[in-house]
């Protein structure tokens, strides 16, 4: 059992030291040898866990594909619907982001990961872009959003904007003040999407 609960600490350590560099340097600007460094083991110990750095983004990607839908289940048993409900969804988002780079790191290396399906980190925007859908729907339908609005195009930009307001900070934002500028992209994007009898 002890060695087991040791093992299991030992490959989260490499996860963790793994999603910091990833974080900082993408899945092929990251080496082995700088998550050895960060927890300084053998590369046996590694070898041990995971053959190669693939394995270390899949394995944090399986890990975030489970997180995903939590959130947007908070969201929906706040009974919050429409805008007010993709509000509070992105702005959770935000938050989760800013506190957990393992998060970050499965969103900073999507484009460099070529496995598609529901363990995929592609998986967390389709999961953002239907919720957008289905938030959009509810505006619409509540008479808060137009209903002449293309419902799948702006779903798809909601979402990348979101993605660059959390994952690219500007140079006048603190790194990790994803909250803050999410809070500033809705102030822009809200209004827009309202109707003007909204």
């Amino acid at each position: 059992m002890i060695r087991r609960e040791q093992a299991e600490r030992t490959r989260e350590l490499l996860l963790d030291a793994a999603a910091e560099e990833f974080w900082l340097h993408g899945l092929g600007g990251t080496r082995i040898q700088d998550v050895l460094d960060r927890t300084q083991m053998t590369k046996g110990g590694l070898y041990h866990h995971f053959t190669n750095k693939q394995e270390m983004a899949e394995a944090l990607v399986a890990q975030e594909a489970e997180r995903w839908p939590a959130l947007i289940l908070d969201v929906v048993e706040t009974g919050l619907r429409g805008l007010p409900a993709l509000e509070a969804f992105f702005r959770a988002v935000a938050v989760r982001l800013d506190d957990d780079v393992r998060a970050r790191a499965v969103l900073r290396i999507t484009d460099e990961l070529d496995a598609p399906g529901e363990n995929s980190a592609n998986s967390a925007f389709m999961l953002w872009h239907d919720f957008v859908i289905l938030g959009l729907q509810q505006g619409i339908a509540d008479g808060e959003v137009p209903d002449s609005i293309a419902i799948r195009e702006v779903a798809a930009t909601v979402v990348e904007c979101v993605y660059g307001v959390c994952v690219s900070s500007a140079p006048m934002s603190q790194p990790s003040d994803a909250p803050t500028r999410l809070d500033r992209l809705w102030t822009v994007l809200g209004p827009g999407l309202r109707s003007a009898t909204g």
